[in-house]
């Protein structure tokens, strides 16, 4: 039987990929047709897992709001800074966060550049081990 550890960084990147892309489609989705509104950093939901910033915002109609972003630089905010989201008329609580002073996208690319990687190194590991 064939050696299957060269598949562990190709299966690890390629998720990793795919969160990314994920995350970065639904951004641009957002940034494309979603309504832009003032919001408040009003806390943390925190898990074992993970932790994401709730953001306070009203919507067109009036309609206060209370959704959960998921970033990596959540770290940086502080409840009650100012910021602004894009959200989706129709589902208000998938929204995100297009402009704060802390936000930055290095950590996407970041993610994404280790993704390619991981998959660069399974496909030499089983070039290596299969030839």
């Amino acid at each position: 039987m064939a050696d299957l550890y060269p598949l562990l960084p190709v299966v690890a990147g390629l998720i990793t990929l795919w969160t990314v892309t994920r995350n970065t489609r639904l951004d641009l989705r957002l940034a494309r047709h979603g309504v832009r509104a003032k919001g408040r950093v009003i806390g943390y939901h925190e898990t074992s897992s993970a932790s994401r910033m709730i953001v306070q915002f009203r919507t067109e109609e009036g309609e206060e709001v209370h959704a959960e972003h998921e970033n990596t630089g959540w770290t940086a905010s502080r409840a009650g800074e100012i910021v602004t989201v894009s959200y989706d008329p129709n589902l208000p609580e998938i929204a995100r966060i297009v402009s704060a002073p802390w936000l930055s996208h290095w950590v996407r690319g970041l993610f994404g550049s280790l993704g390619v990687l991981l998959v660069a190194i399974g496909l030499l590991l089983g070039y290596l081990a299969w030839r």
